[in-house]
Parts: structure tokens; sequence; C-alpha cells
């Protein structure tokens, strides 16, 4: 069963970026299309006549990382929206993806037309464990949530959110390195100057 990542898990990740950004000097400014974030949110789902052109999670997530950089739904933060939601898709089912320092650049890359989708993939595959924990994590997860129209839907999820087995904060902690490493640098300007 794979759990699919609907508009409103994509706005809540929007929303929690604009909390965490909000005293940066990088803030992210609150706005986006839904009509956009429900495309970002199907595609990797897409199925043509039973042809289903995404067959593996690994292709799931390179679209929805892709969908999101190139569609861009919100006014501010797609990159940071989609390595989040790239990482608690693969996270939800059944991998665990080690954001690596160039994670940052490597989506500013993709919105410059740098890699293609064979490329992200092979990033995300080189990127992402899966073993008997992260297998077992996701048929956990699986069994609070509710089956629709064959997919499971994040929205159903509730109370299971809050565990932290299912919710980690690993990514969290990667934003914000990335937001102390820039302000280190800022400082660091500022006094060399």
């Amino acid at each position: 069963m794979e759990i699919a990542l609907d508009r409103d898990t994509l706005i809540f990740f929007h929303d929690i970026l604009i909390d965490l950004y909000r005293q940066t000097e990088d803030p992210i400014t609150l706005g986006q299309s839904d009509s956009l974030i429900d495309i970002c949110a199907e595609k990797p789902f897409t199925d043509i006549y039973d042809f289903i052109p995404f067959p593996h999670i690994l292709h799931k997530a390179t679209i929805l990382m892709d969908s999101i950089i190139d569609y861009h739904p919100f006014i501010d933060g797609n990159k940071r929206v989609a390595l989040l939601a790239t990482y608690y898709f693969l996270y939800w089912n059944g991998y665990d993806l080690i954001i690596p320092e160039d994670a940052a650049n490597f989506t500013v890359e993709i919105a410059e037309r740098k890699h293609n989708l064979n490329s992200v993939l092979l990033w995300l595959s080189r990127n992402s464990k899966r073993n008997f924990r992260t297998v077992t994590r996701s048929i956990l997860l699986s069994m609070f949530l509710t089956l629709t129209e064959g997919r499971v839907e994040f929205s159903t999820l509730a109370g299971a959110l809050l565990t932290p087995m299912f919710f980690t904060p690993y990514p969290f902690l990667f934003f914000r390195y990335l937001i102390a490493k820039k302000a280190r640098q800022r400082k660091s300007q500022k006094h060399g100057k």
C-alpha cells in the first residue's frame, strides 16, 4: 500500500517551513495555487488506462520532487517544500532519505534544468536506504490509515502524525543547519569587510 501526499499535506509542509524561516534573512512568502498543488500531489500516481508510468516508490518520489520544483505551486519555498515532501513520502513508504549537504544546491539545479528525471532518480536512489526497519515502519503506518481508491491518503492520518516514529524531526534539523550555516556566512562576511 502506498501512502500518498495530498494537497493538505503539502500546504502543511509549506506552513511549517514558513514558521521555520520566519526569523531568518530568507523568509518564505505566503501564497499558493491549490490547483497546482493538487497536480503535484496527484502526478506521481498517474494511471493512463491501467498503464502506470511511475511504478516504483522512487519513481513517484522523483516525480513529486520534480513537479513541486517545476510547477512552482507556492509563491516561495518550492524547492524546500519539494525536499521536505520527498523526504516524508519516502519515509512513509519504507525508505530513509539521508539528506546530503548538497541537497539545497541540488534542488536549485533541478529548477535551473541542470538535471533530468533520470538524474533526480539516481540522486534519490543513492541517498535512500530501505531495510527491515523502514519497511516495518511503513507497514505500521499504513495500519493507521484507511484505503481510498486503492491508495492510502495522508489526510486520514490524524493522531498518528504526532507519533515520533512517523514524524521524525530529521529533515527539520537539516533546514535548521542550513539556516545556521547561512547566518554564520553572513556574519563572517560582515566582519570581513
